[in-house]
């Protein structure tokens, strides 16, 4: 936790990148001290900390500030926002009950009962993150989540970086993470459909 910090505060600056903006911390599991959940928490605090002119909310145990990163956790065809999209929250507005969020060009308003549809997004796992690209991916690997690690997660983790990759973790746990191939056989019958189309 603490190398995540000083990276946060002291590296990942003096190298020009803005924490806020270009850094995506990416975890194997959601549970446990370096889990999205608990990282979550402590990255708010570091990147996003209240402020006594800023309106905070408290929803389900979470607190979300205008600043935050969320994620969207279900596809909404109404707000034309899918499970996955990453957002800025812009405002709190405790007398109409809502939160806005900018999803790109997009301004999204969140009544306060839908607000189980997004989350806080400092930390997002490595499988929510596939397809997407960041300037700075921190991937925190412990023997924690020995279940986790792969050489798959690993190099969809790394790959997730448009400049600069981060490994966190003992050696124990990143050599397992690249030695162990759980790549299973996959049963599509591809091959045999796609020449039935050529038939």
């Amino acid at each position: 936790m603490q190398a995540i910090r000083d990276l946060i505060t002291d590296l990942i600056p003096s190298l020009g990148f803005e924490p806020a903006r270009d850094v995506q911390v990416l975890c194997p599991m959601t549970r446990g001290e370096v889990g999205t959940r608990n990282l979550n928490k402590v990255l708010q605090e570091l990147i996003n900390p209240p402020q006594s002119s800023q309106p905070e909310l408290v929803r389900s145990g979470m607190i979300l500030r205008v600043g935050d990163r969320i994620i969207q956790q279900v596809n909404d065809y109404n707000r034309e926002v899918f499970n996955g999209d990453l957002g800025v929250i812009t405002a709190l507005d405790s007398e109409e009950q809502a939160v806005q969020v900018q999803f790109g060009e997009r301004i999204v308003t969140y009544d306060y009962a839908d607000l189980n549809e997004i989350t806080l997004a400092w930390a997002v796992s490595v499988h929510k993150a596939q397809g997407s690209e960041y300037p700075v991916v921190i991937l925190p690997l412990y023997m924690q989540h020995y279940l986790m690690l792969s050489r798959n997660l690993l190099y969809t983790g790394l790959t997730r970086a448009r400049k600069l990759a981060i490994l966190v973790g003992p050696q124990k746990a990143i050599g397992l993470a690249v030695r162990q191939v759980k790549d299973q056989q996959r049963y599509t019958l591809l091959a045999q459909r796609l020449q039935t189309l050529d038939n």
